[in-house]
């Protein structure tokens, strides 16, 4: 009985440490990672503006020193994405928290987005945390947000 007992504290006692790592900023979770954004046809890829429909996001993430795509999405009628990646497979319990970027590989269509058609580059958007929830499905995860696109590159 008190090895059950042991057990479950030993559980909850991860369980919040897990919480308390997740808030974190821009970070993933021992359950996964929802990032929603938005990206908008102006010269910056920032709201308020029109959203860009059909525009590839995709999830970067710095795991042991290289960056690696672990989530796509394409950006709906109005320019909003939302990405959702579970626990990373081949991460092991107690490695560092994962730093992540939403990007956005330009130039864009211009019949879509003429401001970002004839530019070269990459927009990339920092990975904020909202909150941490309980998912029936994932397990803990990070609910997080894209927080503002800076053009990187040529």
């Amino acid at each position: 009985m008190a090895h059950n007992q042991t057990s479950a504290l030993f559980l909850i006692s991860l369980l919040l440490f897990a919480a308390a790592a997740a808030l974190a900023h821009g970070q993933l979770s021992l359950g996964g990672l929802k990032v929603g954004g938005q990206l908008c046809c102006t010269s910056t890829g920032n709201c308020p503006g029109q959203g860009v429909p059909g525009a590839i996001v995709n999830l970067n993430c710095n795991i042991l020193g290289a960056t690696t795509t672990v989530g796509q999405a394409t950006t709906n009628a109005n320019g909003s994405f939302n990405i959702t990646v579970p626990a990373l497979t081949g991460l092991v319990l107690g490695l560092p928290i994962v730093p992540c970027v939403a990007a956005v590989q330009l130039p864009l269509d211009g019949v879509v987005c003429p401001v970002l058609s004839t530019t070269q580059g990459v927009l990339s958007s920092v990975v904020q945390s909202v909150d941490t929830v309980v998912s029936t499905v994932l397990g803990l995860v990070q609910n997080a947000t894209a927080v503002g696109f800076i053009r990187m590159g040529v």
